[in-house]
């Protein structure tokens, strides 16, 4: 069945928002070239902006400094800028060079982007209103929005799917809503995120159901390439056209762009599926609250998937950060009555000397040294924490780190010291318990590291004197673990001051030596 879709693609436009715009003007050049090549039917050349830029950037602030990185030759494609909550009373006049204006806006801005697409339009521009997180709209609520629509009456109006939470009921939802209440000739877009893995299936399915007299267009980018996890991968859907519908797009332009400019960035800038977007686009949340809970690396993504569970619809549009944190704080803070246990193990620390091992990266340099304090110290109590070193056997090991917990649990004739917020997930496989609020800082800041937590534990039963090793401190951009399998919280604050006052205001009776160099030593 014949169709009048034309793909649109926005590489240069949503790329944007994995490297601020920063493609170099080369490859901004080349790109726009070989998508013309490709008969791309509409280019995105980026952002319209009232800032400053140079030319290796793709944020332009004039039509005048487009005309300077467009190719003579143009073939059959045109050319279109969005425009995000910005002034675009200056822009100048519609001359053909742009002859797209895309305008995208959260709810809570709809007059500003009618107003804008009303200058636009009033000097000759062809413009599409782009309301975005389109499943945060009731059906009234996106009713209204195509009525107003509908008054402006702009060239076209695009369904866009910014949390990425879309399967085909829903798509054909929204466009069946789009359809019966939006002028005939006014057309409909799609924008499509790859949360879920769905762009290309759900693309196929757009074309599908589409109406034969309604023109519809495609969103799509060179290898997915868009704010994480990206978009439809508009190569993929070139030759689907091709083969299903007949149309006459080159591919080759496209691979030979993908291999040449993005490919190179995409090593150095990641995008696409991952389970931090797959559970965002699965609740229907803004990707940010997803990639917090992940970036602590300490939940297990069932765990994750229970906080996002608890995130009030109010929240769900827009990230918050001091929302999250909270949430976090109250699932992880497991009431526990750890009075037996702290006597338990205070008769078992008892005139010992204690050993900590952290998995810092000084273990693996220093590990004779750590040797010799053991064998030179037959009455040491060596414990570890969130791992199991393989160059000697710990008589403990501590843990309040989910993530951590598969290996220390397969552990043999080895005491083990957990959480109370790991009770669920050990079962009986443990010693001692002790209470997760007692354990983590509140004075100085939130912190639960857990070497620091560990200290806490051994100061309240009795401790006074501790050695550690692997304890080396974070610098920054630095993973400084034993293991490239261990990572750091993402933004993790346990910074050398922060630490310093935790050993002076908490920990002030526990006196510590160092046995392989920290950044914590008072030298």
């Amino acid at each position: 069945m014949e169709r009048d879709v034309r793909l649109l693609d926005c590489t240069l436009r949503d790329g944007a928002h994995l490297n601020k715009g920063y493609f170099g003007r080369k490859t901004i050049e080349e790109t726009i070239i070989d998508l013309v090549e490709a008969k791309v039917d509409i280019i995105e050349v980026g952002f319209f902006d009232n800032g400053e830029h140079s030319a290796d950037y793709s944020y332009f602030s004039s039509i005048e400094e487009v005309k300077e990185i467009l190719p003579k030759e143009k073939g059959n494609s045109k050319f279109s800028l969005m425009a995000d909550f910005v002034d675009v009373r200056e822009i100048e006049p519609c001359d053909g060079t742009v002859e797209f204006f895309r305008l995208s806006f959260k709810r809570h801005r709809l007059e500003w982007a009618l107003e804008a697409a009303r200058i636009l339009m009033d000097k000759g521009y062809k413009c599409f209103i782009n309301p975005v997180n389109c499943n945060v709209y009731t059906d009234e609520q996106y009713l209204e929005v195509l009525h107003k629509v509908n008054e402006l009456h702009p060239y076209g109006f695009s369904i866009v799917d910014t949390f990425g939470v879309m399967r085909k009921p829903m798509l054909s939802h929204f466009y069946y809503l789009a359809e019966n209440n939006l002028s005939p000739d006014i057309t409909i877009g799609v924008h499509l995120h790859e949360n879920l893995g769905l762009a290309y299936s759900l693309a196929q399915h757009f074309v599908e159901i589409a109406s034969p007299v309604r023109k519809i267009v495609i969103d799509g980018s060179l290898l997915g390439m868009g704010r994480v996890p990206g978009n439809l991968c508009i190569e993929q859907i070139m030759d689907h056209l091709n083969l299903q519908y007949g149309k006459n797009y080159s591919t080759e332009p496209a691979y030979d762009a993908i291999d040449d400019f993005i490919a190179p960035i995409k090593k150095r800038i990641p995008w696409g599926y991952s389970i931090p977007y797959a559970l965002s686009g699965k609740y229907g949340l803004h990707r940010t609250y997803a990639e917090f809970l992940m970036g602590k690396n300490r939940l297990k993504t069932k765990d994750i998937q229970r906080i996002l569970r608890l995130i009030d619809k109010q929240h769900i549009e827009m990230f918050d950060e001091e929302y999250i944190e909270n949430l976090y704080r109250q699932y992880v803070s497991v009431e526990y009555d750890d009075s037996k246990d702290i006597e338990r193990l205070r008769k078992v620390l008892k005139d010992r000397r204690v050993l900590v091992i952290c998995p810092g990266s000084s273990i693996v340099k220093y590990r004779q040294k750590i040797h010799t304090f053991i064998s030179s110290n037959d009455d040491t109590i060596i414990i570890s924490v969130n791992f199991i070193p393989d160059f000697v056997k710990p008589d403990c090991v501590f843990c309040a780190n989910g993530k951590r917990l598969k290996n220390i649990c397969n552990s043999e004739n080895t005491f083990k010291i957990i959480t109370s917020n790991l009770l669920e997930q050990m079962e009986e496989n443990y010693d001692y318990v002790f209470s997760f609020n007692n354990c983590v800082y509140f004075n100085e800041k939130f912190c639960e590291d857990s070497t620091l937590m560990l200290l806490k534990v051994l100061n309240t039963c009795g401790c006074r004197k501790v050695y550690l090793a692997g304890f080396d401190g974070f610098s920054e951009n630095v993973n400084n673990y034993y293991s490239e399998n261990y990572t750091r919280e993402e933004g993790k604050n346990v910074t050398v001051d922060l630490v310093k006052q935790i050993f002076s205001n908490t920990l002030d009776e526990l006196e510590m030596h160092f046995i392989t160099p920290s950044l914590y030593e008072n030298k």
